[in-house]
């Protein structure tokens, strides 16, 4: 399905997964991922920092999408 493809591709879920509670909030809503802890993660478990940084914001992008719009469709049930 969306398994990733490639050597940094498999990185980046490894990060995710360590980083996956680290979002940036405002007024309920996901703005982001932290970026510090998505560094420093990346440096931990030996990935390669600048591929990691590299695709950052298209995960963060993804991330933050799916969060807003599963917690849309929660709160609309309300």
């Amino acid at each position: 399905m969306n398994a990733p493809q490639t050597e940094e591709g498999w990185q980046a879920l490894s990060v995710l997964e360590v980083c996956a509670a680290q979002l940036r909030m405002a007024q309920n809503t996901v703005i982001g991922l932290d970026f510090n802890a998505w560094r420093h993660a990346s440096e931990v478990l030996d990935a390669d920092v600048s591929a990691m940084s590299q695709l950052f914001p298209a995960i963060e992008a993804g991330i933050t999408a799916a969060m807003n719009s599963s917690s849309n469709v929660s709160t609309a049930g309300n």
